[in-house]
């Protein structure tokens, strides 16, 4: 006769919970084990391409290449950390919930029968949940700060155009701070991120290629000379604007009619910018981002589109369309901030002619020349 006491039915189904939650726990430990030796298994590979590469070290065909292999090693670490950042946080949010429901069972269970039995677990479990989340988490802040890290490198890779590059270059192609720029170099030089690659002793310029780096050598001491005055902000600015009015001009007759017709205006547009500055000196934080950054890319674009010289291939035509295509834009924007410029002098000089005026009166220094003058 089959027993079907109440009792066994309820141990029986207490029996395959606990079944289900070790079986839960184990497949989990697999996961994270077989994430962590494949973690383990592409580092390896990485060491191992590292070693080969400095044992043979072949020679580059050309930068573009070279370039393009580095960019893929990091573009692996890269994936690797953003991949274990995503884990992190996505298992640490999936336990953190598991450690609220399990403290909310916890606390229910003494005036729950059904639940009082296993509330030991759920005490066991609550703070074993929330110890996971922590560590997680930290597991997904180390992955993403480390991808960002890598994320850092490639673009200061991909906006240098030969093996050697000055850190101001980096530094505006990558938009990130100079000393941001130069602790990231120090520690992929450090750590091999930067595969036989230096800086010189000034860390002003970084060589993929330390064949290249050729330190001058130590001079004979020297007097010291008078220190030169630093310049200031506004003699900066005048420099800096002056030698990128050459530049336009130096461009023109090289990319074609449609160019020519907008660094002309371009270069109408940056002189009234300069003139204005001139003339207004207080007004020179007004235009930061214009000097820090618009000029430089401004720059940028069309050395890229000089470099590609006569080629005629469809990619080299349509690089040269769309840095043509820009150059309106900016010609629009340097219109409109002139235009934001003159608004505030406007009515800076309306203030001043109304107070003129109204002293001229005041002095009887004006006259109604219609009643001096009419006919009586």
């Amino acid at each position: 006769m089959p027993n079907n006491h109440p009792y066994d039915k309820k141990s029986d189904r207490r029996q395959q919970d606990l079944n289900d939650l070790v079986d839960g726990a184990v497949n989990f430990g697999l996961g994270i084990s077989s994430t962590v030796l494949s973690g383990i298994a592409g580092a390896l590979d990485s060491v191992g391409d590292s070693l080969n590469r400095a044992a043979q070290r072949p020679e580059q065909n050309s930068f573009i290449a070279y370039r393009r292999k580095l960019d893929n090693s990091l573009a692996g670490h890269y994936g690797g950390w953003m991949t274990m950042g995503v884990l992190g946080w996505v298992f640490g949010g999936c336990f953190a919930i598991a450690a609220l429901v399990m403290a909310i069972l916890a606390g229910v269970a003494p005036n729950d029968a059904s639940l009082w039995s296993a509330m030991p677990v759920f005490n066991i479990l609550a703070p074993t949940f929330t110890a996971c989340t922590l560590g997680f988490f930290v597991m997904g802040y180390a992955g993403c700060h480390a991808a960002n890290y890598f994320g850092r490198l490639r673009r200061y890779l991909r906006g240098m155009h030969g093996f050697t590059a000055e850190l101001p270059e980096l530094t505006r192609s990558s938009v990130v701070r100079a000393d941001k720029v130069r602790k990231d170099l120090r520690n992929a030089l450090a750590k091999g991120h930067y595969p036989n690659a230096c800086m010189n002793e000034a860390e002003t310029t970084l060589y993929l290629d330390e064949t290249m780096y050729h330190p001058a050598p130590a001079a004979a001491p020297v007097q010291p000379k008078a220190a030169q005055p630093a310049l200031t902000d506004e003699e900066l600015f005048r420099r800096d604007g002056a030698d990128f009015l050459n530049y336009l001009k130096t461009c023109q007759g090289r990319l074609g009619d449609q160019a020519d017709e907008e660094l002309v205006q371009m270069r109408k547009n940056c002189a009234a910018i300069m003139g204005f500055v001139h003339n207004h000196p207080e007004q020179l934080p007004r235009v930061r981002r214009y000097r820090e950054y618009y000029m430089p890319t401004t720059r940028k674009l069309l050395n890229t589109a000089l470099g590609l010289g006569e080629s005629a291939t469809q990619n080299a035509q349509e690089i040269r369309r769309d840095i043509v295509g820009i150059l309106h834009t900016l010609n629009t924007a340097y219109e409109k901030l002139y235009d934001t410029l003159l608004q505030d002098v406007s009515m800076d000089v309306s203030t001043e002619i109304d107070t003129l005026e109204a002293m001229l009166n005041q002095d009887g220094l004006t006259h109604d020349f219609a009643a001096d003058f009419g006919a009586k």
